[in-house]
Order: C-alpha cells, then structure tokens, then sequence
C-alpha cells in the first residue's frame, strides 16, 4: 500500500466500504489492464468485506469502548473535584498534602492504574487523621466516600481494559481474515492509482484520502450522536 500510510485493523472496513464503490463502477475498466479484476475477485472481496464486517460488528466494541471511557473519566473528574474539598480541610488541619496532589495529577492525566494507587494510601491517611480533619469541616466517615470512588474508578477501569483485551483479541485470533480484506484493498488500490493516475479519481484509490473520508465520516457521526 501507499508508503508511510497505514490503516488500522478497525479501519478496514470503513476503507473497503468506500473502495467498494469505487472498484464496483470501474472494475470492467480496470480488466482492459488488470485482467485479474474478475466477476470472481470482486465477488471475494464483497464476501471478504462482509466477513470481516460480521466480525467487528459481533461485540459492538467500538461504541461500548467509548462509551466506558466516557463513564470511566467521568468518574475520574467527578473524584477530582471532590478532593478539591479535601485539600481545603489538609490545609486547614496543617496536613501535608503531596499525595493529594500526585492523586489529582493522576486524575487529570487520566493514569487511572497510578490514582487508584495512590487512593488507598490516601484513604489510610485520611482515616488516622480524621479526628483534626473532621473539625475542620470534613464529613464523619469520608474515608469510606473515598473507598468507593476508589472501587467505582477501578471497576470502571478494569472494565474497559477487559473491553480493550476483547477487541485486541477479537484482532488476533481473526488476524488471517484482516490480512485477507488487507490484500484485496491493497491490490485494487495499487492498480487503481496507476490505471487513473491523470483522472480526478485516483483520490478514490488514495488511502490517504479513503482515511480522510472516514475520519469526516467519524466527525460527522460523533456529532449527531452526542446532540
């Protein structure tokens, strides 16, 4: 394929898609020079495109990972926020507070392994210190507020990265049928760019164009759906 441009595996299909169009209106035409562009090839990549297509859209991952990070760095904000309040009582109470600062670095940073860490240190400090830091205006058992933000982000958080380890799985185990798909593209797209080199639609067999296409198509669809 084009050098220094490469699809990702969930890019596959949406690049085939639009490819698809494409090499269905010109294949006829393409034969004149690349005889290989049979009735057969074109039905094989339609299949293989189908195939693939049946595999991504088995577990859904792509909207159910958005949709865990999305909860997962709520959470994360929402926890930050609240340790605003708990600063204010640490410097009322002459606390040291340097882990309550890396803890909201983390938070911000979105390192949800590093803040879940430092979570229980800072649960186990604000428990031996609750006397002076409840008269200062903390809530009676606010340790226990902290243990289950700590065990909602970490759910949260163990959550998506199964959810990651599925789809890099899903990958893996059907990496031939990827391969496969990937061939087919790269062929006609190859073909493609020299049979039309000095027409406006070589763009149509341009990978750094068929990404473009989607990355609007992405936009577009992550707009309508966040209204």
């Amino acid at each position: 394929m084009v050098r220094g441009v490469k699809l990702r595996m969930e890019e596959y299909v949406p690049a085939g898609n639009f490819l698809k169009t494409s090499f269905v209106r010109d294949r006829v035409e393409l034969t004149t020079r690349f005889s290989e562009f049979t009735d057969d090839f074109e039905a094989e990549f339609l299949a293989q495109l189908v195939k693939v297509d049946t595999l991504e859209q088995t577990l859904k991952l792509t909207k159910e990972q958005k949709q865990m990070t999305l909860s997962l760095y709520e959470a994360a904000d929402v926890l930050n926020k609240e340790l605003n309040f708990l600063i204010f009582y640490f410097k009322r109470a002459g606390l040291e507070s340097d882990l309550l600062s890396q803890l909201k670095s983390d938070l911000r940073g979105k390192n949800i392994e590093g803040a879940c860490y430092k979570m229980e240190g800072l649960i186990q400090y604000v428990t031996e210190n609750e006397a002076i830091l409840v008269s200062k205006g903390m809530a009676v058992g606010f340790a226990n507020t902290l243990s289950i933000a700590k065990n909602t982000l970490a759910g949260k958080n163990a959550s998506q990265n199964e959810i990651m380890d599925i789809k890099g799985q899903l990958h893996e185990s059907n990496a031939k049928e990827y391969k496969k798909l990937y061939d087919y593209i790269a062929t006609i797209v190859s073909a493609g760019k020299i049979m039309y080199a000095n027409a406006s639609k070589v763009d149509e067999y341009t990978i750094t164009r068929l990404v473009s296409r989607m990355r609007v198509v992405k936009k577009e669809t992550a707009m309508s759906e966040a209204v």
